[in-house]
């Protein structure tokens, strides 16, 4: 199949009709060659995902008659994170395929009487999902939260699905969406499209508590200042080469990079900056206990609307530096020492670390004083919009 591939593109002009009907060929035969050397796999994915439909159905009928449910996929752990912070009545569901695993959640939700169902993103199957409730029951609240800012719109894949979900809304199959940033509700409103305000949350027990720290490591690293440089990826946006240039700057750090991959270990060695990591993403649990080690968090990303990471650093007592692109700790005195407005300054970042440092008891305490009303908030944002009934 390569062979005609590359005779094509070589002896064929692209804009004739013999081109296309060899290129047709060719897309035929590598799906169905792709079906066939992936078949055993996909078709283990698929009995997976039919397992997780199952337990989904159940865990909605034990929401039997009540206002709302929540979906989310567990898989996402940001989304998964704000879904658990913000509703009660949550449910895990992954990717739905097939017409019967459809029909089976469509139906476990009607029959148990569930008047709103929020979707928490769009998970590949759910827009079918959303098409058969309306189908089944016109009555049916449904609403759309949507995680991520008209930047990611340059992703051909977030495009064609946010378009398909407004559409929807167009078509009358969704009643109202929901952002967790402040400026992309505002938008929308103007542009026609119902939307509401949620500020993702998180509320963890043990705040500040450091029982748990790996003092063997804390030792051994004794003359260092460890700061967590975590959830930054390859992605442009994520900024990691610039924070871990400004850990560099600081002359005795090192940096605790979760998760790593090929690029930034090598950009680390060339700048010999010291750094200890773990190459794939982990449970938030296991991040959790990870990053109390750290005297200092930064999550400096260039666009940004509501990320999970820097409350959860606060939350375990560690102070995290965050960009100047979301709506946490705006016009506080918090705001003042962890917001960052140079996202591409290296020295700059360096010097609020040091900052962030050298006040770090000061920044739990007005953490936790700013959290109290940001609670309150929080709450009163979600009943107004789990009680819109269009």
């Amino acid at each position: 199949m390569n062979k005609l591939k590359v005779f094509a593109k070589k002896y064929i002009k692209k804009d004739s009709f013999v081109y296309k009907i060899i290129y047709k060929i060719y897309r035929v035969l590598s799906d169905s060659k792709y079906k066939i050397t992936n078949y055993s796999n996909e078709s283990e994915k698929r009995k997976e995902y039919s397992k997780q439909v199952f337990s989904a159905c159940n865990i909605i009928s034990k929401y039997k008659n009540e206002k709302y449910i929540a979906l989310y996929n567990p898989k996402w752990l940001g989304v998964a994170n704000s879904t658990k912070g913000l509703f009660d009545n949550i449910v895990p569901l992954e990717q739905v395929f097939g017409n019967k695993n459809i029909k089976k959640v469509s139906n476990a939700i009607i029959g148990n009487n569930i008047k709103t169902v929020i979707f928490s993103q769009i998970v590949d199957g759910w827009i079918d999902i959303i098409k058969l409730l309306k189908k089944n029951n016109s009555d049916i609240n449904i609403k759309v939260i949507w995680h991520a800012n008209n930047f990611e719109v340059f992703s051909d894949y977030t495009w064609g699905l946010k378009k398909e979900v407004l559409e929807l809304y167009d078509e009358k199959l969704i009643d109202c969406f929901a952002f967790v940033k402040k400026s992309m509700v505002e938008f929308y409103n103007k542009t026609g499209y119902k939307s509401f305000y949620l500020l993702n949350n998180t509320n963890i027990i043990d705040i500040g508590n450091k029982e748990n720290v790996d003092d063997i490591r804390r030792e051994k690293e004794a003359d260092k200042i460890r700061i967590g440089l975590c959830n930054a990826n390859s992605r442009e946006l994520k900024n990691i080469y610039t924070q871990a240039s400004a850990i560099k700057l600081l002359g005795n750090g090192i940096a605790d990079i979760v998760p790593t991959y090929k690029g930034i270990e090598d950009f680390a060695e060339k700048i010999n900056l010291e750094y200890v990591s773990v190459k794939d993403y982990i449970p938030t649990e296991d991040l959790l206990e990870r990053i109390k080690n750290n005297e200092v968090n930064i999550y400096i990303t260039f666009t940004e609307c509501a990320p999970m990471f820097p409350l959860e650093s606060f939350e375990v007592g560690v102070p995290c530096l965050v960009g100047n692109n979301n709506d946490y700790f705006q016009n506080t005195k918090l705001g003042r020492y962890v917001i960052v407005n140079k996202e591409d300054d290296a020295m700059y970042i360096k010097n609020k670390i040091v900052e962030c440092i050298t006040n770090k008891e000061k920044l739990i305490e007005l953490y936790k004083e700013w959290k109290k009303d940001f609670d309150k908030e929080c709450k009163e944002l979600v009943k107004e919009f789990i009680e819109f009934n269009n």
